[in-house]
């Protein structure tokens, strides 16, 4: 018999929140095959002012610079998405979660997302928090606004969903 129990937390999304949202879900940068796209603009762009394949080299020099900013946007890939995230227009902003028998629930001004349970394909533990896994969507949820309770009705229900 499923009990109806219902909590509740409120967090702030600002700079902490979003700085520790992407240490705790992104995937680490692989030093070689992260920059192979700016390789192969690096390699086009320099092939096409070396052998001067067009009547001016602008279009070699362009794919060179891009190259640049390829690898400049690979290499501060953290930053970059923490500021995008804090000028966007929900930073600053109060998140109510809710966690009851039919789901994780999200309301934050005009945003208003519920997750039921049996959409979570993995309910996964890290050491800030928890990541909720939804096909290659992925929610963070930080531990910092999570009772030991509330950890443990998380895993209950997931556990209860993927069993039915």
């Amino acid at each position: 018999m499923p009990n109806n129990k219902e909590f509740t937390a409120e967090y702030t999304l600002n700079k902490a929140f979003f700085a520790e949202c992407y240490d705790q879900t992104s995937t680490p940068t692989e030093f070689p095959k992260s920059y192979y796209k700016a390789a192969l603009f690096l390699l086009f762009g320099s092939v096409l002012v070396k052998f001067e394949l067009l009547p001016n080299g602008y279009l070699g020099w362009f794919f060179i610079v891009l190259s640049f900013i390829e690898a400049l946007s690979v290499y501060f890939k953290r930053g970059w998405w923490v500021w995008r995230q804090n000028i966007g227009s929900s930073a600053g902003s109060k998140v109510e979660l809710t966690i009851g028998t039919k789901g994780v629930t999200y309301k934050s001004g005009k945003v208003n997302n519920t997750i039921a349970w049996g959409d979570i394909d993995q309910l996964q533990q890290s050491d800030l928090g928890v990541i909720l896994h939804m096909g290659k969507q992925r929610q963070y949820v930080s531990k910092s606004c999570l009772s030991d309770e509330m950890l443990a009705f998380m895993v209950e229900q997931h556990a209860a969903a993927k069993t039915s």
